[in-house]
């Protein structure tokens, strides 16, 4: 056995140690972890996961309470109110999550890809015509979610549309939010989305399948709002809502402007105000969902043309 192999294979000290060691020391050393470290040390030892007598936190669940309460900013307080069945830990994690870049980290639907040295970028390979109607199932949308979860405050994001395989006319994307559902757990991508997954265009009269399992995945951090699904139409500009029951027509609103081709656009979600707002090549357009925004919900990307679609989080205009 090698020296490194002999170091590796001790055994762990005698927990009865940490019994003798002050709450202070033990809680100093606890700090240096994060998150995920910090859940695993709970679950391995009662000292660290079990409030003591007399004290309101597990000596892990007080690390991650403090670390939340000496590091985070004023803004990254209001983008994370606590939830009432969150622990510090999971505080503190999504605390972590949000000083993260942004990601893609579901993929739903044929032709598309994602760099593993570019998980914010997306590909879509497929061609199809140049202006397809948007109401058919037969035209192949694919989706990608950010697993980045937002509660409260501002989030603001830049999408960049570039071109891909040579297409030339306008692109057809959807750009938005969607609350935090897995789109291909238990939905089976021909059976139920019949090969065209965006999920802003579900009701429950053209595709019950879809929509019952979307709604079943409701949980109480959604809130009062029947906003489930709501995007920014690069093709003509329109507001997307959906409940995932009723249609709702898409809508014009003031400022309402589309892409056309390939640039950026920017969406600012005000969770205070329950608020979705339009910037297009860095120009204010306007406030395209006025309400009704609140509870949990990520940033997504449904695409129908060829193209690469590429998001960036970035601060919040004021």
């Amino acid at each position: 056995m090698q020296p490194r192999d002999s170091e590796r294979a001790r055994p762990l000290p005698d927990p009865t140690l940490l019994e003798v060691l002050d709450s202070d020391v033990l809680l100093r050393c606890a700090s240096y972890l994060d998150a995920d470290e910090l859940a695993r040390l709970g679950r391995a030892s009662a000292a660290f996961g079990t409030p003591q007598a007399g004290q309101q936190r597990s000596l892990a669940n007080e690390a991650a309470h403090q670390r939340f309460q000496q590091s985070a900013t004023d803004d990254e307080r209001r983008c994370l109110p606590k939830q009432e069945d969150e622990s510090d830990i999971g505080l503190y994690r999504a605390l972590e999550q949000l000083r993260e870049p942004l990601s893609f980290d579901e993929l739903a639907g044929d032709g598309f890809s994602l760099q593993e040295q570019h998980p914010a970028r997306v590909t879509r390979t497929v061609t199809h015509p140049a202006r397809p109607a948007r109401v058919t199932h037969t035209l192949g949308w694919s989706t990608a979610v950010s697993g980045l979860v937002m509660r409260g405050g501002k989030h603001f994001v830049q999408f960049k549309i570039t071109a891909n395989n040579g297409y030339q006319g306008s692109h057809i994307v959807d750009l938005g939010v969607i609350r935090p559902v897995s789109l291909t757990n238990g939905i089976d991508l021909g059976a139920d989305w019949r090969g065209s997954v965006n999920p802003v265009d579900i009701t429950s009269r053209d595709d019950p399948e879809v929509s019952e399992k979307l709604r079943s995945q409701r949980t109480s951090r959604w809130g009062n709002s029947d906003i489930h699904c709501c995007s920014y139409d690069c093709d003509d500009g329109h507001c997307r809502v959906t409940d995932w029951d009723t249609y709702v027509p898409d809508y014009e609103w003031h400022g309402c402007e589309g892409l056309g081709g390939i640039g950026t656009i920017g969406l600012l979600l005000d969770l205070d105000e329950g608020t979705l707002s339009v910037f297009k090549n860095h120009r204010y357009l306007g406030v395209m969902k006025g309400s009704g925004l609140s509870g949990e919900y990520c940033w997504f990307t449904s695409v129908c043309t060829p193209c690469a679609v590429s998001m960036l989080k970035s601060r919040a205009p004021n």
